[in-house]
């Protein structure tokens, strides 16, 4: 907006100037806004201003971002991946049982010819 606003020069273009500056007030307004509204909320969770939770926020992301390379170097070192059982895995195995069992059951054929009178 600002750059338009330099570009709007002469006679001609004080309607446009004048319009493009009420529009630079109105978001100037907007983001001042903004700001008062974005430290209310910092200020509802504990925080004195946003510089103070910024600080919290940047401090606390390097601490994660070392744990998860602490995780990584752990899992290369013992090489152990822990992989939690799914439920996909569960039901196949499941169903296997089950083939098993109905495998292993002896079947009860009676002919057909018998016991009919």
């Amino acid at each position: 907006m600002e750059k338009e606003l330099a570009g709007t020069k002469g006679i001609f273009k004080a309607k446009q100037r004048k319009e493009l500056q009420e529009q630079a007030e109105q978001i100037e307004t907007q983001i001042g806004n903004m700001k008062q509204y974005l430290s209310s909320i910092v200020q509802g969770y504990g925080y004195k201003n946003v510089k103070e939770f910024l600080t919290e926020y940047k401090a606390s992301r390097a601490e994660y971002t070392n744990y998860q390379s602490a995780i990584a170097r752990w899992k290369q070192q013992t090489g152990n991946k822990v992989e939690p059982d799914s439920l996909k895995a569960k039901l196949q195995r499941k169903t296997q049982e089950v083939k098993e069992r109905e495998n292993s059951r002896q079947s009860h054929h009676y002919r057909a010819d018998r016991g009919g009178r």
